[in-house]
């Protein structure tokens, strides 16, 4: 199975989100959440800093990257639209005894 990609609106439920995120990251290992605009950026940094929360909690050691990555997104008349989104790649790891 490929890296799952989440896509945050600005309108999402922060609560949600971070469960969403953690429960990728714990099954897969690895996720990326990518967000387009100032709300959307902001839901996904609440969001992320509560995910984190969670798997320090728990035990686990992880990575995060924010980087720019190039999205197509649905124009009006089906005209795909290029648009720069936020990724960030959240990679998480049990700690090991």
């Amino acid at each position: 199975m490929g890296i799952q990609i989440l896509k945050v609106s600005g309108n999402g439920n922060i609560n949600a989100i971070a469960d969403t995120i953690n429960k990728y990251v714990v099954e897969d290992g690895i996720v990326h959440i990518d967000a387009i605009g100032i709300k959307a950026t902001y839901m996904t940094v609440k969001a992320l800093i509560q995910a984190v929360e969670y798997l320090v909690s728990k035990g686990y050691r992880f990575n995060l990257r924010p980087y720019y990555v190039k999205v197509n997104t649905a124009g009006n008349d089906i005209q795909p639209i290029s648009k720069t989104a936020i990724r960030w790649t959240l990679i998480a790891k049990e700690k090991s005894i």
